[in-house]
């Protein structure tokens, strides 16, 4: 009885004010991890796998897969990883089986853990002449900007969460990623995708017949390869491996189309492919078992959304419906490929309420509500004041009902964002939860948000920190795939009102080195990008593109570029002074530098 919360029935027992809680010693909850979800980390021992007989499975070096196809006349690398540093690990483990080189790089998908390690295994000056193809979706890499440059900032913090980027080495001890081992996060080499194609592609790359097709499911850019030859399937993320799929991601993206997923399994079912290898997770061999792992994930996500829709058509609402859909036991029980390890049946059913009715749930009530901090002083002075809420919060907590002691301490804690006691019983009320889960991104976000409320992030060292993670969405070497377009597209969402609200003015931005002109024209707050310069435009910038990454890699800043003469400028310096601190970049890891 150590501790002010398993004291507390004493304390209310013997009327003892609330204070007297901060002078009793804290609890330690000792780091635990459920049970399943330790032994599934066993599924990503590191091992290179031989399918057919010229196919390579890199499992355990890092949260994606890398695939090494032998060819004739060379390799092909299917996915590159998130990480340079252990994707060299994995090419030091292919030169072990052949000395051929290069020819091809796949990109199955957007995704950082698929393009960011490229340099391992080309450089760009093997790409630049030639010598390496590098194949994508034709999407993939408007897909790359707008992860980076669009939604960069927040998506690099949610990712941190999401990936438990901060945790404590107790918490990581035997943990894995749900789709692979633990995140390594590092700054990406990608290069961009030089042969692109819309829905299919049948080629030879290096001697070797290869067939593409266009499945989108767990990114809207998501491609498999064939290979006819050994009826070899290359199934990328469509089968997301040993886990429910992840038909929605907590970190934050796109509505992902169950239906659309399902639809392109049942495409990848058509192959009747004799080996199977995913881009996370094992191979699989076998007609038969291919087909019975395809034909369960689909009709996995298929129930899940079928239900949902079923039920949202009776009037149920998100909160209702989770508690309503659930997999049967056969699908349920499906080890590992349905299991919930890192997609779960509660927060993919959101995610399709959501996608076909959006946020609002029918309740005018929510048309309007009562802003969060109000509603919650409200709350606590109907509960009798903010003493009874937290002493009925920590009885909750002693009853083992962490998810309502949670919720009772968040009242507090939107009253009075510094309220340790109410941060405590929240924080450990999240450790609890984040212990006992079998999904690894439950388990990191409850983690996570933990260490925030007990005050072992502070604000300086999340954003350092989500600085770096962004780094893994937009690093220099991405940079150089930018195109002027792409580069002032960017700015649209970067414009501050406050500073803007009067400013009518457009700054017209030539390249010469690849023959295009752009404009971006600001109306009181509002920002159009004009392709071309308008006539009358008083105001411009010259500059080659080779400049203009170095304005986003940091290196470099107009107001010096133009000093220096790396800028041409046409009209009053002062004037495109005032039009640059329109806008807001301070929360870029790379963005504009005026100096």
């Amino acid at each position: 009885m150590s501790t002010f919360l398993r004291l507390s029935g004493l304390l209310l027992a013997a009327s003892l004010p609330l204070s007297a809680y901060a002078e009793l010693p804290a609890e330690r909850i000792e780091p635990s991890i459920n049970a399943e979800l330790a032994a599934h980390t066993k599924v990503f021992a590191k091992q290179l796998y031989r399918v057919a007989d010229n196919v390579y499975s890199a499992v355990g070096w890092q949260l994606g897969n890398v695939v090494m196809i032998e060819a004739p006349e060379g390799l092909i690398i299917v996915d590159t990883g998130e990480s340079v540093s252990e994707s060299r690990k994995i090419m030091a483990e292919f030169r072990k089986i052949t000395d051929k080189p290069v020819k091809a790089v796949v990109y199955t998908h957007f995704h950082p853990d698929h393009i960011n390690g490229v340099q391992a295994f080309v450089t760009r000056e093997q790409v630049e002449s030639g010598d390496v193809q590098i194949y994508a979706h034709d999407t993939l890499l408007a897909n790359v900007v707008a992860q980076g440059a669009l939604v960069g900032p927040i998506l690099g913090v949610r990712s941190a969460y999401s990936f438990g980027s901060f945790l404590e080495a107790q918490d990581e001890q035997d943990m894995n990623g749900g789709i692979g081992p633990l995140v390594t996060p590092e700054p990406s080499t990608f290069i961009a995708p030089t042969v692109t194609f819309a829905d299919k592609l049948d080629t030879t790359i290096a001697g070797l017949d290869v067939q593409f097709l266009h499945v989108p499911s767990e990114a809207p850019d998501e491609i498999v390869l064939y290979l006819p030859a050994n009826r070899v399937l290359i199934s990328a993320e469509v089968d997301q491996g040993p886990t429910l799929p992840n038909i929605h991601t907590l970190r934050g993206t796109k509505f992902r189309d169950p239906v659309q997923w399902v639809d392109s399994l049942d495409k990848l079912r058509a192959y009747r492919a004799d080996y199977m290898v995913p881009l996370h997770g094992r191979p699989v061999s076998g007609q038969d078992a291919v087909e019975e792992v395809l034909r369960m994930t689909r009709d996995g996500i298929a129930y899940i959304h079928d239900q949902t829709v079923r039920w949202m058509n009776k009037g149920l609402t998100p909160d209702e419906l989770v508690e309503k859909v659930k997999l049967p036991p056969h699908l349920a029980g499906y080890t590992p490929y349905l299991r919930e390890y890192y997609g779960t049946v509660k927060h993919s059913v959101r995610q399709i309420y959501n996608g076909y009715l959006g946020w609002f749930q029918g309740d005018p009530v929510d048309l309007d509500p009562t802003p969060p901090r109000q509603k919650a002083e409200r709350l606590i002075a109907m509960m009798g004041g903010r003493e009874k809420l937290l002493l009925e919060a920590g009885n909750a907590y002693l009853k083992g009902d962490y998810q309502w002691a949670a919720e009772l301490a968040g009242y507090a804690i939107r009253v009075d964002h510094d309220d340790q006691l109410a941060r405590d019983i929240k924080a450990r009320s999240f450790r609890k939860l984040g212990y006992a889960s079998m999904n690894i991104n439950w388990r990191n976000w409850y983690l996570m948000s933990a260490m925030e409320l007990e005050g072992k992030l502070d604000g300086d060292e999340i954003s350092q920190r989500s600085i770096e993670m962004r780094k893994v969405f937009l690093s220099p070497d991405m940079v150089r795939s930018f195109t002027p377009q792409s580069f002032l597209q960017n700015w649209v969402t970067r414009i501050d009102p406050e500073k803007a609200g009067d400013v009518e003015m457009t700054l017209g931005f030539s390249f010469p080195d690849v023959g295009e002109q752009w404009a971006l024209e600001v109306r009181r707050g509002v920002v159009q990008l004009h392709k071309g310069i308008p006539e009358g435009t008083e105001l411009r910038l010259s500059m080659d593109k080779s400049f203009m990454d170095t304005l986003l890699t940091g290196e470099g800043g107009l107001v010096k570029g133009a000093l220096l003469g790396d800028v041409k400028v046409d009209g009053n310096l002062l004037d495109i002074r005032r039009f640059l601190s329109c806008f807001d970049f301070t929360d870029e890891a790379f963005g504009l530098t005026l100096r």
